[in-house]
Protein backbone atom coordinates (compact mmCIF):
# COMPACT_ATOMS: atom_id res chain seq x y z
CA UNK A 1 0.00 0.00 0.00
CA UNK A 2 1.34 3.41 -0.95
CA UNK A 3 0.64 6.25 1.44
CA UNK A 4 0.80 9.79 0.17
CA UNK A 5 -0.92 13.11 0.55
CA UNK A 6 -3.07 14.86 -1.98
CA UNK A 7 -4.55 18.32 -1.58
CA UNK A 8 -8.14 18.96 -2.62
CA UNK A 9 -9.36 22.52 -2.70
CA UNK A 10 -13.03 23.16 -3.40
CA UNK A 11 -14.44 26.58 -4.23
CA UNK A 12 -17.94 27.76 -4.98
CA UNK A 13 -18.29 30.23 -7.77
CA UNK A 14 -21.19 32.24 -9.18
CA UNK A 15 -24.76 30.99 -8.98
CA UNK A 16 -26.53 30.24 -12.24
CA UNK A 17 -29.63 32.35 -12.84
CA UNK A 18 -31.34 29.49 -14.71
CA UNK A 19 -31.45 26.59 -12.25
CA UNK A 20 -29.99 27.92 -9.03
CA UNK A 21 -26.91 25.72 -9.28
CA UNK A 22 -23.45 26.79 -8.22
CA UNK A 23 -20.23 26.18 -10.14
CA UNK A 24 -18.01 24.04 -7.96
CA UNK A 25 -14.32 23.54 -8.65
CA UNK A 26 -12.33 20.70 -7.13
CA UNK A 27 -8.56 21.00 -7.29
CA UNK A 28 -6.49 17.84 -6.84
CA UNK A 29 -2.76 17.94 -6.33
CA UNK A 30 -0.75 14.80 -7.00
CA UNK A 31 1.15 13.16 -4.11
CA UNK A 32 4.59 14.61 -3.47
CA UNK A 33 5.99 11.29 -2.21
CA UNK A 34 6.06 9.62 -5.65
CA UNK A 35 8.09 10.48 -8.72
CA UNK A 36 6.48 12.07 -11.78
CA UNK A 37 2.85 11.34 -10.88
CA UNK A 38 0.29 11.72 -13.65
CA UNK A 39 -3.48 11.43 -13.27
CA UNK A 40 -4.93 8.86 -15.69
CA UNK A 41 -8.57 8.93 -14.66
CA UNK A 42 -10.80 10.18 -11.89
CA UNK A 43 -14.33 9.77 -10.63
CA UNK A 44 -15.96 12.17 -8.19
CA UNK A 45 -19.42 11.69 -6.65
CA UNK A 46 -21.18 14.56 -4.90
CA UNK A 47 -24.06 13.26 -2.74
CA UNK A 48 -26.65 15.76 -1.51
CA UNK A 49 -27.04 14.97 2.19
CA UNK A 50 -30.66 16.20 2.28
CA UNK A 51 -32.02 14.47 -0.81
CA UNK A 52 -29.56 11.65 -1.50
CA UNK A 53 -29.21 12.88 -5.08
CA UNK A 54 -25.87 12.19 -6.70
CA UNK A 55 -23.81 14.14 -9.21
CA UNK A 56 -21.01 12.16 -10.87
CA UNK A 57 -18.12 13.82 -12.67
CA UNK A 58 -15.33 12.02 -14.51
CA UNK A 59 -13.83 14.83 -16.59
CA UNK A 60 -10.72 16.62 -15.42
CA UNK A 61 -8.25 19.19 -16.69
CA UNK A 62 -4.58 19.83 -16.01
CA UNK A 63 -3.91 22.97 -14.02
CA UNK A 64 -0.14 22.88 -13.99
CA UNK A 65 2.50 20.43 -12.82
CA UNK A 66 1.01 17.94 -10.41
CA UNK A 67 -2.37 19.68 -10.23
CA UNK A 68 -5.72 18.87 -11.83
CA UNK A 69 -9.20 20.34 -11.61
CA UNK A 70 -12.68 18.84 -11.70
CA UNK A 71 -15.65 21.13 -12.35
CA UNK A 72 -19.22 20.42 -11.22
CA UNK A 73 -22.52 22.30 -11.12
CA UNK A 74 -24.39 21.79 -7.83
CA UNK A 75 -27.40 23.14 -6.03
CA UNK A 76 -26.58 24.92 -2.75
CA UNK A 77 -26.60 22.53 0.20
CA UNK A 78 -24.47 20.07 2.12
CA UNK A 79 -22.63 17.33 0.22
CA UNK A 80 -20.59 14.22 0.85
CA UNK A 81 -17.74 14.11 -1.63
CA UNK A 82 -16.14 10.81 -2.68
CA UNK A 83 -13.23 10.73 -5.09
CA UNK A 84 -11.23 7.87 -6.59
CA UNK A 85 -8.69 7.96 -9.36
CA UNK A 86 -5.85 6.20 -11.09
CA UNK A 87 -2.35 7.65 -11.15
CA UNK A 88 0.82 6.56 -12.91
CA UNK A 89 4.25 7.34 -11.50
CA UNK A 90 7.87 6.21 -11.79
CA UNK A 91 9.44 3.80 -9.31
CA UNK A 92 12.84 2.24 -9.81
CA UNK A 93 12.84 3.30 -13.43
CA UNK A 94 9.57 1.47 -14.13
CA UNK A 95 6.05 2.82 -14.59
CA UNK A 96 3.75 1.96 -11.69
CA UNK A 97 -0.03 2.37 -11.50
CA UNK A 98 -1.85 3.03 -8.25
CA UNK A 99 -5.20 4.27 -7.00
CA UNK A 100 -6.09 7.41 -5.10
CA UNK A 101 -9.21 7.94 -3.06
CA UNK A 102 -10.56 10.63 -0.79
CA UNK A 103 -13.81 11.48 0.93
CA UNK A 104 -15.23 14.35 2.92
CA UNK A 105 -18.61 14.67 4.62
CA UNK A 106 -20.76 17.74 5.06
CA UNK A 107 -19.12 19.98 2.45
CA UNK A 108 -21.10 23.23 2.35
CA UNK A 109 -22.05 24.68 -1.04
CA UNK A 110 -23.41 28.17 -0.42
CA UNK A 111 -25.56 30.26 -2.72
CA UNK A 112 -23.77 33.49 -3.54
CA UNK A 113 -20.77 32.58 -1.43
CA UNK A 114 -17.33 33.88 -2.31
CA UNK A 115 -14.49 31.61 -3.34
CA UNK A 116 -12.75 31.95 0.03
CA UNK A 117 -15.95 31.39 2.00
CA UNK A 118 -16.68 28.13 0.19
CA UNK A 119 -13.14 26.78 -0.07
CA UNK A 120 -12.15 23.40 1.32
CA UNK A 121 -8.78 21.77 1.92
CA UNK A 122 -8.43 18.15 3.00
CA UNK A 123 -5.54 15.74 3.41
CA UNK A 124 -6.21 12.47 1.58
CA UNK A 125 -4.56 9.09 1.35
CA UNK A 126 -3.42 7.43 -1.82
CA UNK A 127 -3.79 3.69 -1.54
CA UNK A 128 -4.01 0.53 -3.57
CA UNK A 129 -7.65 -0.62 -3.63
CA UNK A 130 -7.04 -3.51 -6.00
CA UNK A 131 -4.10 -5.84 -6.54
CA UNK A 132 -2.67 -6.75 -9.91
CA UNK A 133 -2.34 -10.49 -9.36
CA UNK A 134 -4.38 -13.44 -8.12
CA UNK A 135 -6.54 -12.88 -5.05
CA UNK A 136 -8.57 -15.15 -2.82
CA UNK A 137 -12.12 -14.30 -3.90
CA UNK A 138 -14.00 -16.75 -1.72
CA UNK A 139 -13.51 -19.46 0.89
CA UNK A 140 -16.38 -21.84 1.60
CA UNK A 141 -14.98 -23.39 4.75
CA UNK A 142 -18.10 -23.98 6.84
CA UNK A 143 -19.52 -26.89 4.89
CA UNK A 144 -23.24 -27.59 4.96
CA UNK A 145 -25.86 -29.45 6.95
CA UNK A 146 -27.76 -32.45 5.66
CA UNK A 147 -31.58 -32.38 5.78
CA UNK A 148 -31.20 -34.45 8.96
CA UNK A 149 -29.05 -31.73 10.53
CA UNK A 150 -25.74 -33.62 10.24
CA UNK A 151 -22.48 -31.80 9.49
CA UNK A 152 -21.16 -32.22 5.93
CA UNK A 153 -17.82 -30.64 4.99
CA UNK A 154 -16.63 -32.54 1.92
CA UNK A 155 -18.05 -29.68 -0.17
CA UNK A 156 -15.51 -27.07 0.95
CA UNK A 157 -13.75 -25.03 -1.73
CA UNK A 158 -11.65 -21.96 -2.38
CA UNK A 159 -12.06 -19.66 -5.38
CA UNK A 160 -8.98 -17.81 -6.64
CA UNK A 161 -9.45 -14.99 -9.15
CA UNK A 162 -7.18 -13.17 -11.60
CA UNK A 163 -7.59 -9.56 -10.45
CA UNK A 164 -5.35 -8.12 -13.15
CA UNK A 165 -6.10 -6.94 -16.68
CA UNK A 166 -4.00 -9.65 -18.35
CA UNK A 167 -3.78 -13.44 -18.52
CA UNK A 168 -2.01 -15.06 -15.58
CA UNK A 169 -1.00 -18.68 -15.04
CA UNK A 170 -2.13 -20.70 -12.04
CA UNK A 171 0.76 -23.18 -12.37
CA UNK A 172 2.67 -23.50 -9.11
CA UNK A 173 0.22 -21.43 -7.09
CA UNK A 174 0.20 -22.55 -3.45
CA UNK A 175 -2.74 -22.52 -1.02
CA UNK A 176 -1.46 -22.42 2.56
CA UNK A 177 -3.06 -22.92 5.96
CA UNK A 178 -1.69 -21.14 9.02
CA UNK A 179 0.10 -23.09 11.70
CA UNK A 180 -1.41 -20.87 14.37
CA UNK A 181 -5.02 -20.24 15.41
CA UNK A 182 -6.52 -16.76 15.41
CA UNK A 183 -8.40 -17.73 18.57
CA UNK A 184 -5.37 -18.67 20.71
CA UNK A 185 -2.49 -16.25 21.10
CA UNK A 186 0.88 -17.42 22.35
CA UNK A 187 4.31 -15.83 22.47
CA UNK A 188 5.96 -18.08 19.92
CA UNK A 189 9.76 -18.26 19.98
CA UNK A 190 11.28 -17.42 17.62
CA UNK A 191 8.80 -14.78 16.49
CA UNK A 192 9.20 -14.61 12.70
CA UNK A 193 5.86 -13.08 11.72
CA UNK A 194 7.38 -9.86 10.36
CA UNK A 195 9.25 -11.93 7.77
CA UNK A 196 7.31 -15.19 7.36
CA UNK A 197 3.83 -16.67 7.28
CA UNK A 198 3.92 -19.78 9.48
CA UNK A 199 2.09 -22.69 7.84
CA UNK A 200 1.42 -26.32 8.68
CA UNK A 201 0.10 -27.55 5.33
CA UNK A 202 -0.20 -26.49 1.72
CA UNK A 203 -1.67 -27.44 -1.63
CA UNK A 204 0.04 -26.59 -4.92
CA UNK A 205 -1.56 -26.31 -8.35
CA UNK A 206 0.44 -28.46 -10.78
CA UNK A 207 1.85 -27.37 -14.12
CA UNK A 208 5.07 -26.45 -15.89
CA UNK A 209 4.44 -22.71 -15.94
CA UNK A 210 1.95 -22.15 -18.74
CA UNK A 211 -0.37 -25.15 -18.51
CA UNK A 212 -3.23 -23.38 -16.72
CA UNK A 213 -3.91 -19.90 -18.13
CA UNK A 214 -6.48 -17.79 -16.29
CA UNK A 215 -7.93 -14.85 -18.22
CA UNK A 216 -8.34 -11.44 -16.64
CA UNK A 217 -11.30 -11.57 -14.25
CA UNK A 218 -11.61 -15.36 -14.47
CA UNK A 219 -11.33 -17.76 -11.53
CA UNK A 220 -10.17 -21.23 -10.61
CA UNK A 221 -11.99 -23.35 -8.04
CA UNK A 222 -10.05 -25.78 -5.87
CA UNK A 223 -12.41 -28.26 -4.23
CA UNK A 224 -11.71 -30.53 -1.30
CA UNK A 225 -13.64 -33.20 -3.23
CA UNK A 226 -14.73 -32.53 -6.83
CA UNK A 227 -18.06 -34.36 -6.75
CA UNK A 228 -21.69 -33.45 -7.18
CA UNK A 229 -22.36 -33.30 -3.47
CA UNK A 230 -26.07 -32.74 -3.99
CA UNK A 231 -26.30 -36.48 -4.69
CA UNK A 232 -25.33 -37.11 -1.07
CA UNK A 233 -26.68 -33.97 0.58
CA UNK A 234 -29.58 -32.01 -0.91
CA UNK A 235 -28.32 -28.87 0.84
CA UNK A 236 -24.88 -29.05 -0.74
CA UNK A 237 -23.11 -27.99 -3.96
CA UNK A 238 -22.18 -29.54 -7.28
CA UNK A 239 -18.38 -29.34 -7.41
CA UNK A 240 -17.90 -31.93 -10.15
CA UNK A 241 -16.76 -29.15 -12.52
CA UNK A 242 -14.13 -27.72 -10.18
CA UNK A 243 -10.82 -26.83 -11.82
CA UNK A 244 -8.73 -28.76 -9.26
CA UNK A 245 -9.31 -31.02 -6.28
CA UNK A 246 -7.47 -32.28 -3.25
CA UNK A 247 -6.72 -36.00 -3.17
CA UNK A 248 -4.49 -37.86 -0.74
CA UNK A 249 -3.36 -41.14 -2.31
CA UNK A 250 -2.21 -42.30 1.15
CA UNK A 251 -5.79 -42.20 2.40
CA UNK A 252 -7.72 -45.22 1.13
CA UNK A 253 -11.02 -43.56 2.09
CA UNK A 254 -10.43 -40.42 -0.01
CA UNK A 255 -12.37 -40.11 -3.29
CA UNK A 256 -10.67 -39.05 -6.55
CA UNK A 257 -12.50 -37.58 -9.53
CA UNK A 258 -10.36 -38.66 -12.50
CA UNK A 259 -11.78 -35.84 -14.64
CA UNK A 260 -10.39 -33.11 -12.34
CA UNK A 261 -6.63 -32.50 -11.91
CA UNK A 262 -5.28 -33.07 -8.43
CA UNK A 263 -3.34 -30.45 -6.51
CA UNK A 264 0.01 -31.43 -5.03
CA UNK A 265 -0.13 -31.96 -1.26
CA UNK A 266 2.71 -31.07 1.10
CA UNK A 267 3.49 -32.26 4.62
CA UNK A 268 0.81 -34.98 4.57
CA UNK A 269 1.21 -38.44 6.01
CA UNK A 270 -0.86 -41.59 5.81
CA UNK A 271 -4.25 -40.99 7.36
CA UNK A 272 -4.03 -37.19 7.06
CA UNK A 273 -6.88 -35.30 5.46
CA UNK A 274 -6.48 -31.70 4.29
CA UNK A 275 -9.50 -29.57 5.12
CA UNK A 276 -10.37 -25.97 5.87
CA UNK A 277 -11.01 -25.31 9.56
CA UNK A 278 -14.81 -25.37 9.46
CA UNK A 279 -15.23 -23.02 12.43
CA UNK A 280 -12.90 -20.45 10.90
CA UNK A 281 -10.02 -20.48 13.41
CA UNK A 282 -7.24 -20.63 10.78
CA UNK A 283 -5.92 -18.17 8.22
CA UNK A 284 -5.08 -18.81 4.58
CA UNK A 285 -2.74 -17.42 1.95
CA UNK A 286 -1.77 -17.98 -1.66
CA UNK A 287 1.73 -17.55 -3.02
CA UNK A 288 4.54 -19.05 -5.05
CA UNK A 289 7.89 -20.53 -4.13
CA UNK A 290 10.90 -18.31 -4.78
CA UNK A 291 13.29 -18.81 -7.69
CA UNK A 292 15.17 -22.07 -7.47
CA UNK A 293 13.10 -23.36 -4.54
CA UNK A 294 11.31 -26.67 -5.01
CA UNK A 295 8.60 -28.18 -2.83
CA UNK A 296 11.18 -30.65 -1.52
CA UNK A 297 13.82 -28.05 -0.71
CA UNK A 298 11.22 -25.80 0.90
CA UNK A 299 10.07 -28.61 3.20
CA UNK A 300 13.66 -29.25 4.23
CA UNK A 301 15.06 -25.72 4.44
CA UNK A 302 12.13 -23.75 5.85
CA UNK A 303 11.01 -26.04 8.65
CA UNK A 304 11.02 -24.68 12.18
CA UNK A 305 9.53 -25.67 15.53
CA UNK A 306 8.34 -22.57 17.40
CA UNK A 307 8.18 -22.95 21.17
CA UNK A 308 5.58 -21.49 23.51
CA UNK A 309 4.22 -21.77 27.04
CA UNK A 310 0.83 -23.39 27.53
CA UNK A 311 -0.75 -22.02 30.68
CA UNK A 312 -3.48 -24.17 32.26
CA UNK A 313 -5.20 -22.33 35.13
CA UNK A 314 -4.90 -24.32 38.31
CA UNK A 315 -2.28 -26.69 36.88
CA UNK A 316 0.63 -24.50 35.83
CA UNK A 317 2.68 -23.64 32.75
CA UNK A 318 3.95 -26.23 30.30
CA UNK A 319 6.63 -25.77 27.59
CA UNK A 320 5.33 -26.72 24.16
CA UNK A 321 6.42 -26.67 20.54
CA UNK A 322 4.73 -27.26 17.20
CA UNK A 323 5.71 -28.19 13.65
CA UNK A 324 5.64 -25.32 11.15
CA UNK A 325 7.21 -24.05 7.96
CA UNK A 326 8.28 -20.46 7.31
CA UNK A 327 6.87 -19.11 4.05
CA UNK A 328 8.53 -15.74 3.27
CA UNK A 329 6.10 -12.82 3.26
CA UNK A 330 7.70 -11.64 0.03
CA UNK A 331 6.40 -14.82 -1.67
CA UNK A 332 2.83 -14.31 -0.47
CA UNK A 333 0.40 -13.00 -3.09
CA UNK A 334 -2.71 -12.70 -0.92
CA UNK A 335 -3.80 -13.60 2.61
CA UNK A 336 -7.06 -13.81 4.56
CA UNK A 337 -7.42 -14.11 8.33
CA UNK A 338 -10.52 -15.92 9.62
CA UNK A 339 -11.88 -15.91 13.15
CA UNK A 340 -15.03 -15.44 15.26
CA UNK A 341 -15.93 -12.43 17.38
CA UNK A 342 -16.41 -14.41 20.58
CA UNK A 343 -12.87 -15.81 20.59
CA UNK A 344 -10.77 -13.61 18.29
CA UNK A 345 -7.31 -13.18 19.84
CA UNK A 346 -5.00 -11.96 17.06
CA UNK A 347 -4.25 -12.03 13.36
CA UNK A 348 -1.59 -14.59 12.45
CA UNK A 349 -0.14 -12.72 9.48
CA UNK A 350 2.06 -9.68 9.39
CA UNK A 351 -0.25 -6.65 8.96
CA UNK A 352 1.39 -5.93 5.61
CA UNK A 353 -0.29 -9.12 4.31
CA UNK A 354 -3.62 -8.70 6.09
CA UNK A 355 -4.46 -6.25 8.86
CA UNK A 356 -8.01 -7.49 9.49
CA UNK A 357 -10.15 -10.63 9.61
CA UNK A 358 -13.51 -11.94 8.43
CA UNK A 359 -15.87 -14.62 9.62
CA UNK A 360 -18.83 -16.99 9.34
CA UNK A 361 -20.48 -17.40 12.71
CA UNK A 362 -20.13 -15.20 15.77
CA UNK A 363 -19.66 -17.81 18.52
CA UNK A 364 -17.79 -21.09 18.69
CA UNK A 365 -19.87 -23.86 17.14
CA UNK A 366 -22.37 -21.37 15.71
CA UNK A 367 -24.99 -23.51 13.94
CA UNK A 368 -25.93 -20.59 11.67
CA UNK A 369 -22.54 -20.63 9.94
CA UNK A 370 -23.25 -23.66 7.76
CA UNK A 371 -23.86 -22.98 4.09
CA UNK A 372 -22.11 -19.60 4.26
CA UNK A 373 -18.79 -18.35 2.92
CA UNK A 374 -16.60 -15.26 2.99
CA UNK A 375 -16.63 -13.41 -0.36
CA UNK A 376 -14.44 -10.55 -1.50
CA UNK A 377 -16.20 -7.29 -2.39
CA UNK A 378 -16.21 -6.00 -5.98
CA UNK A 379 -15.33 -2.38 -6.72
CA UNK A 380 -15.69 -0.29 -9.87
CA UNK A 381 -12.55 1.52 -10.99
CA UNK A 382 -12.57 4.89 -12.72
CA UNK A 383 -11.29 3.21 -15.90
CA UNK A 384 -14.54 1.21 -16.11
CA UNK A 385 -13.22 -2.15 -14.89
CA UNK A 386 -14.78 -3.99 -11.98
CA UNK A 387 -12.22 -5.72 -9.79
CA UNK A 388 -12.10 -7.32 -6.37
CA UNK A 389 -11.24 -5.01 -3.49
CA UNK A 390 -7.83 -5.74 -2.00
CA UNK A 391 -6.59 -3.27 0.59
CA UNK A 392 -4.88 -5.98 2.65
CA UNK A 393 -7.61 -5.66 5.27
CA UNK A 394 -10.04 -8.58 5.22
CA UNK A 395 -12.45 -6.74 7.51
CA UNK A 396 -12.96 -4.14 4.77
CA UNK A 397 -12.40 -6.37 1.74
CA UNK A 398 -14.79 -9.26 2.45
CA UNK A 399 -18.49 -9.82 2.97
CA UNK A 400 -18.79 -12.17 5.94
CA UNK A 401 -21.46 -14.85 6.13
CA UNK A 402 -22.18 -14.54 2.41
CA UNK A 403 -24.19 -16.86 0.19
CA UNK A 404 -21.65 -19.15 -1.54
CA UNK A 405 -21.24 -18.23 -5.19
CA UNK A 406 -21.51 -21.87 -6.28
CA UNK A 407 -24.57 -22.74 -4.20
Amino acid sequence: MIAAAALMTAACRKESADDGKVDFLLTVRMPISVENPVLKSIGVTFTDVATGGKTDVAEFASAGEGTYTVAASLLPGSYNVDMSGVIVYTSGGAEVESYIEASREGVAVAAGGTTSENSLTVETTVSTIASDDFVIEEIFFTGSLTPEGMQYYGDQYIKITNNSDRTLYADGLMIMQSAFLTTDKYDYNPDVMDEYFSINSSLMIPGSGTDYPVAAGASVVVAITALDHTQYNANSIDLSNADFEYFNPLDDEDVDNPEVPNVICSFLEEGDYWTFHNRGFKSYAIGRLGDGVTAESFAADYYYAPEYELVVPGFGSFPMDTDAWKFPNSWVIDAVNLSIKEQFAWIVTDPSLDSGWTYCGKVDGDQTRYGKSVCRIGVALPDGRTVLKDTNNSTADFTPEAVPSLM
